[in-house]
């Protein structure tokens, strides 16, 4: 299930950041947490696995139809394909009708997730 990021959260925020390829530097994480934070069109969702464990942070941005999914970063024991469907299906449920859209880092993901819905 995924959640709105809210400021109590952004210690587990800065710490599933953390474990992203790009960065683990906490003063860039929170540059980057709060450009996500500095635009009404851009948002950062925590995503709790089957067991209640914060497992997980999507970073968006929304655009006129659609919704560009910046981040998918999962915890360790949570980083399965399947997890990254379940996120995918949770924000296309929060978006209904937009385009869901990737950068070079996510469109991969998206790409197989839609090859999949098509054969449901």
């Amino acid at each position: 299930m995924l959640y709105k990021y809210q400021k109590d959260n952004e210690k587990i925020v800065l710490g599933i950041l953390s474990l992203s390829k790009r960065n683990n530097n906490v003063k860039y994480l929170k540059q980057e947490l709060n450009w996500y934070n500095d635009s009404d069109n851009r948002n950062v969702y925590l995503w709790k696995d089957q067991f209640n464990n914060w497992s997980g942070v999507i970073g968006i941005e929304k655009y006129k139809s659609c919704v560009v999914i910046r981040h998918i970063i999962l915890t360790p024991d949570s980083n399965t394909v399947f997890n990254v469907f379940r996120v995918l299906d949770g924000i296309q449920k929060m978006y209904p009708g937009e385009m869901i859209m990737g950068t070079l880092e996510t469109q991969d993901f998206i790409t197989k997730w839609e090859r999949n819905n098509e054969r449901r």
